[in-house]
């Protein structure tokens, strides 16, 4: 018979199985009264207080309704002066649970939780972490460890940029080495500079404790406890080959929500076959724009948005300016995610309409009163716009000092940055100082990501897109605080002057209406398009109903994950679908490839004109190729700026890990076995015989022409002393790797 009472029987049996004491009432006790009259079926206790509420159903009682009773019994209780925010719905099969203060969906899990891992969840503290997390960090740490002791593979938390996902990771590295789960971890980013700067953030809090360096390739690796590394130097010449899948326990993914397709599935995909757990950060809600975050990981166990983090003082208020510009979008060829930069910049790159953006920018800074202009950020859609809004804002800072039209007055602070400029590595350095002389830095992608520079006070939306994630990292350049202490300055909030109308991607992102006295000042809509014609504007609507959940099927396209909805007919528009997700990885392949075409012809440009001269550092820094940028390109992080220029010249290439492994085997038979070159000879032929040929026996190496014109069996018996030596010193060293000598 079906009842509630049998659904009970089953949990009671499944808590005894995880060494829970029914009759401990101190732990856990049924029918605990609620304020109001009503009964939770099972409340979870710590120090006689209530942390935790198990509603009973059923079986095939809808259990969502189930969290949402229990959800409500835990608000009466917080209401009374308890703090409850882990609720949990099951009917002794399935079991469902959600952390009110995670910001999440519920979830399904493998199992209930025992007393130790409740006790725990809700004091994450670290002996490590001694300076000790932020309660929302804290609450990010318990959901992630408490999901992998659940069973759970791969899951992601997000959080706003400035609310401390690094400190975060740690805090949960910490954790998952203090309960035992994990003993080895990966964490990957895609710059060198990030590699560089997470590996001084562990170490400030971690250091003491667990040794974290970068990977770089040789022995040293396998004795740290935290690796980091850039993605590239996994994935180039197949480096992740060169470690065991089960060398780590645990990969961490910085900015996930690029982090599961193409370079980076490869590498993942290797480690995970070796049973790696794999975490993803992100400060990008998930998004359908290329693959869903949500597909790969599963729905995230932890979110703390930008909101959030103004609420509690963690980041810089936004004051908003709106000034509609829009101009016909309509034929701009569509990448899927966005716009083409180049197709859209011919678009908007209007001459009355870059006028207008400067005339606006200097009204809102107020700079007539205060003839200052704060640290300014600006976003263009292409190189081409970027130069004339810089035009634009040099013409109309001349017209209010009443300088002449054509002075060069404020060439030194408002500049453009884009990796076609030849400084542009020394330019983004100088505009990160604080109160840096650069006041206006117009940007074309590059300062939408990895960019900390706290002191911005003005971002202007000058460029026009559909993607939510892009939306969300132009805007974390401003959302830090600046404080007197650490910084020389306050900063509490910052001016976001939108011309293109993003406060309906804010809305999707974020899931939260703006409300009007959110929008500073908002002016008459000034449309202005090339032809002329008013532009009706085209607010994206995030009011959609959820869609149903529907069967989807992965399959890998040029190394990308790709997700279409199960059909018997496959039409038109799963084909579109496809295209969209694996554009991104094509489009950004070809820029890898451009880059180092560049790079070869900077390096060659050098040789015609200054022959017999070495390469300056300088001049290959000037075309914006500093050794951080050329080790991303390449995938080589202990590269000099001599190997990189040797390589471009052609004189050497970097060897793959099969070549490397091979040196390796080499340099363990002389320096370690002690053979003389002969016999390192007839090793290797056997050695390369198997690597080309794994199925062939030793028999039919015997027989090979090779091996019969270096004097055949009787001269590896006359070297080695018998055959079984021979095959046994193969078997010894066929393993070898360059990461053991």
């Amino acid at each position: 018979m079906n009842t509630e009472e049998n659904s009970k029987s089953l949990i009671d049996e499944h808590l005894r199985a995880l060494n829970w004491n029914l009759a401990d009432f101190t732990q856990i006790t049924k029918e605990y009264p609620i304020p109001g009259g009503e009964r939770a079926d099972y409340a979870i206790l710590v120090n006689s207080l209530p942390v935790a509420i198990i509603e009973a159903k059923k079986q095939g009682m809808d259990l969502n309704a189930a969290l949402a009773q229990a959800k409500n019994y835990a608000k009466k209780l917080n209401e009374s002066g308890k703090e409850v925010f882990l609720i949990f719905a099951s009917d002794g099969r399935t079991f469902y649970r959600q952390n009110l203060k995670a910001n999440t969906r519920p979830e399904k899990i493998s199992r209930l939780m025992t007393y130790a891992e409740i006790k725990d969840f809700l004091n994450p503290e670290t002996d490590i972490l001694l300076a000790g997390l932020r309660n929302y960090q804290k609450i990010a740490v318990s959901q992630v460890v408490s999901a992998f002791q659940l069973g759970r593979e791969r899951t992601y938390i997000e959080m706003a940029t400035g609310t401390g996902k690094t400190i975060t990771a740690a805090g949960i590295i910490g954790k998952l080495y203090k309960v035992g789960l994990f003993r080895r971890v990966l964490f990957l980013v895609d710059r060198d500079s990030l590699a560089e700067q997470t590996v001084r953030s562990f170490n400030k809090v971690l250091g003491d404790t667990f040794k974290i360096n970068r990977l770089t390739g040789t022995k040293e690796d396998k004795y740290n406890d935290i690796s980091v590394s850039t993605i590239q130097f996994l994935y180039v010449n197949d480096k992740y080959r060169a470690y065991p899948n089960n060398f780590f326990d645990l990969v961490i993914l910085d900015e996930c929500h690029r982090s599961y397709f193409g370079d980076w599935h490869t590498v993942i995909e290797h480690f995970r076959t070796g049973k790696a757990k794999v975490l993803g950060l992100t400060a990008t809600p998930s998004d359908k724009e290329t693959q869903s975050t949500d597909d790969y990981f599963g729905e995230p166990v932890f979110r703390y948005s930008y909101y959030q983090g103004v609420k509690d003082g963690i980041l810089a208020f936004t004051e908003r300016y709106k000034f509609l510009t829009n101009v016909d979008l309509s034929g701009i060829h569509d990448m899927g995610f966005d716009f083409e930069p180049e197709d859209l910049g011919r678009r908007v790159d209007v001459p009355r309409r870059n006028e207008l953006i400067a005339e606006k920018y200097f009204e809102v800074i107020g700079y007539e009163q205060t003839h200052t202009i704060p640290k300014t950020l600006v976003f263009a859609a292409s190189i081409a716009h970027a130069n004339h809004l810089r035009d634009a804002l040099i013409t109309k800072y001349n017209e209010l000092n009443k300088l002449p039209k054509d002075s060069s007055e404020a060439e030194d602070f408002i500049v453009v940055i884009h990796n076609q400029v030849r400084n542009a590595s020394e330019l983004i350095r100088k505009f990160q100082e604080i109160d840096s002389e650069i006041r206006i830095a117009v940007s074309v992608d590059m300062l939408s990501t990895g960019i900390d520079a706290p002191d911005i006070e003005v971002l202007v939306m000058a460029r026009p897109t559909k993607s939510k994630i892009l939306y969300v990292q132009m805007k974390g350049r401003a959302t830090r605080k600046c404080n007197e202490q650490e910084h020389g300055k306050t900063k509490e909030s910052f001016k976001l002057i939108d011309f293109v109308d993003l406060a309906g991607i804010e809305e999707v992102v974020t899931d939260e209406t703006l409300e009007t006295d959110e929008i500073i000042e908002t002016t008459e809509e000034t449309e202005v398009s090339s032809d002329g014609e008013k532009i009706p504007s085209d607010k994206e609507d995030g009011q959609g109903k959820e869609p149903k959940e529907t069967e989807k099927i992965e399959m890998v396209i040029a190394d990308v994950p790709v997700w279409i909805v199960k059909s018997e007919i496959v039409t038109s528009s799963a084909f579109e679908h496809i295209r969209k997700q694996i554009e991104p990885q094509l489009k950004a392949i070809k820029e890898k490839t451009v880059l180092k075409e560049r790079f070869v012809q900077a390096v060659l440009s050098w040789e015609a004109l200054n022959p017999g001269i070495p390469v300056d550092e300088k001049y290959l820094e000037a075309f914006g190729f500093d050794i951080s940028t050329l080790r991303d390109i390449y995938g080589e992080v202990t590269a000099t700026y001599k190997d990189f220029i040797d390589v471009a010249l052609g004189k050497t290439r970097f060897k793959t890990v099969e070549e490397k492994n091979r040196d390796a085997v080499i340099a363990h038979l002389k320096e370690k076995k002690h053979l003389n070159d002969e016999q390192v000879e007839f090793i290797m032929m056997f050695y390369d015989f198997k690597k080309r040929n794994p199925a062939l026996t030793f028999t039919q190496f015997s027989n090979s022409q090779l091996l019969q014109q270096k004097g055949g069996i009787a001269r590896i018996k006359g070297l080695f002393g018998s055959l079984d030596k021979f095959v046994q010193l193969y078997d010894e060293i066929k393993a070898v790797s360059f990461l053991d000598v």
